[in-house]
């Protein structure tokens, strides 16, 4: 037991040497080319929502520069609050900025805002499993058993929960009925801008495809850095794995699988075996310098905005307006 302790961490620790050596060898120009080609996709991308935003609520007089300062801002803070925490924030900052919206009514915006980019992500994960880079079940009996036993044994036990259950959904749908017809309401009015499709590919999917576009610049610069083989081919199979997570979550979401795909992926396309230790120290690099970036970005756009960095202050700035008068910027909604 013990030697095989000792063969584990000798093994990572030579696995992390590889890494660190890549990471050495890394061109820092291109690096910084990667992030800066990475911000302004992200920049660019902003003009969408800032559309449909408008389009929300026209009489606004919502500036460009708002709306990629709140998007900018939250996707910063997103690498470290959970559960996309950073996107309240993005919600915060725009709320400030045109009087008398409603939050339900800005969160139904992040709808329309994500269609192309689920839509263009479902396709190069159809593009991977084309190819056979995605590490999908393949038979039944890769997938996971489901237990029924508690059903086949314990029925009685198992009416009582759901009609339990059911009872406590009907109590609380009647009592926030009135709430929530009024609350969907406002939810429906941040998709408006289905109601123009032509504005919509215009005004919005046309915005974001030049920053996927940009983006592809960006991985290019990043894959230079770390001397991995960049061709078209490629550079779409790393966009695929880094978004197919979101997708699929069988497969990439997993960062060893990730890994792996990368790894088959690069010999596949180019017809030679790139370093494994490289591929790692890629996906970990640039995992990394982003949320520096991004880091960094939120927290002027934040202090530029807000005059703090105290995450209570941030929230309660973020509602009410500065910080040193306390005077709310826009009415409530």
């Amino acid at each position: 037991m013990l030697n095989t302790i000792n063969d584990l961490l000798r093994s990572s620790a030579h696995a992390a040497n590889l890494i660190l050596r890549d990471t050495a060898k890394v061109n820092p120009w291109l690096l910084l080319l990667g992030v800066a080609l990475y911000l302004t996709a992200q920049a660019v991308r902003t003009r969408g929502w800032h559309t449909i935003l408008l389009a929300t609520y026209p009489d606004s007089g919502l500036r460009a520069r708002d709306t990629c300062g709140a998007y900018l801002a939250g996707s910063g803070l997103n690498a470290i609050i959970p559960a996309r925490g950073g996107d309240i924030v993005k919600l915060r900052l725009v709320h400030r900025k045109v009087p008398g919206s409603s939050y339900a009514t800005l969160a139904g915006t992040f709808v329309p805002e994500t269609v192309f980019e689920t839509l263009f992500g479902t396709a190069l994960v159809v593009w991977a499993l084309a190819r056979g880079f995605l590490p999908v079940p393949t038979s039944t009996g890769e997938l996971p058993s489901v237990d029924v036993t508690l059903v086949i044994r314990h029925p009685i036990i198992v009416s009582v929960a759901t009609l339990a259950v059911v009872a406590l959904l009907l109590l609380v749908g009647r009592t926030v009925r009135r709430g929530a017809t009024t609350l969907l309401d406002r939810f429906r009015q941040g998709l408006v801008i289905f109601g123009t499709p032509r504005r919509f590919v215009r005004g919005v999917a046309s915005w974001q495809a030049l920053g996927r576009l940009i983006r592809l610049g960006s991985l290019a610069a990043f894959m230079e850095a770390f001397a991995l083989p960049v061709t078209l081919t490629t550079v779409v199979l790393v966009m695929a794995a880094q978004g197919g997570g979101r997708i699929i979550p069988l497969a990439p979401a997993s960062a060893g699988l990730r890994l792996a795909m990368l790894s088959y992926g690069f010999a596949e396309t180019t017809g030679q075996a790139v370093d494994i230790a490289q591929i790692t120290a890629f996906t970990f690099g640039v995992g990394c310098v982003l949320m520096v970036s991004g880091l960094a970005v939120a927290t002027v756009i934040l202090w530029r905005q807000l005059g703090t960095l105290n995450p209570r202050k941030v929230l309660r700035a973020s509602r009410y307006g500065a910080i040193s008068t306390g005077v709310p910027t826009g009415t409530r909604g």
